[in-house]
């Protein structure tokens, strides 16, 4: 949750055309890839919900497209808004359906 909340923060950011630090986006990407890699183990290596499977697929996409922000950012220029909103939806997509998971027993 807190790849989210560092999300969260660095979108209302870019949203309010303000400078978004490198090192905030570093540790967003960070933790979301700790969190990817965490949810990855148990999903490959033990039966789980499908819906658990198709969040994990979910972050795959966000992970995704925020390899492409970062490149934007390593050339100096801002991303393009629905680059940043896609690689948000993917994520939080991701977030309700591993949620759904959790309650579902997975």
């Amino acid at each position: 949750m807190a790849a989210v909340v560092f999300g969260a923060a660095l979108l209302a950011r870019h949203l309010k055309a303000r400078p978004v630090r490198a090192g905030w986006g570093y540790g967003h990407a960070g933790l979301a890839v700790l969190g990817v890699l965490a949810l990855g183990w148990p999903v490959f290596t033990t039966p789980t919900p499908l819906v658990v499977n198709a969040a994990l697929l979910m972050f795959a996409f966000a992970v995704l497209g925020g390899v492409f922000v970062l490149l934007f950012r390593l050339q100096g220029e801002r991303p393009p808004l629905f680059m940043v909103a896609l690689h948000a939806v993917f994520a939080a997509v991701g977030v309700v359906l591993l949620g759904l998971g959790v309650l579902a027993g997975g």
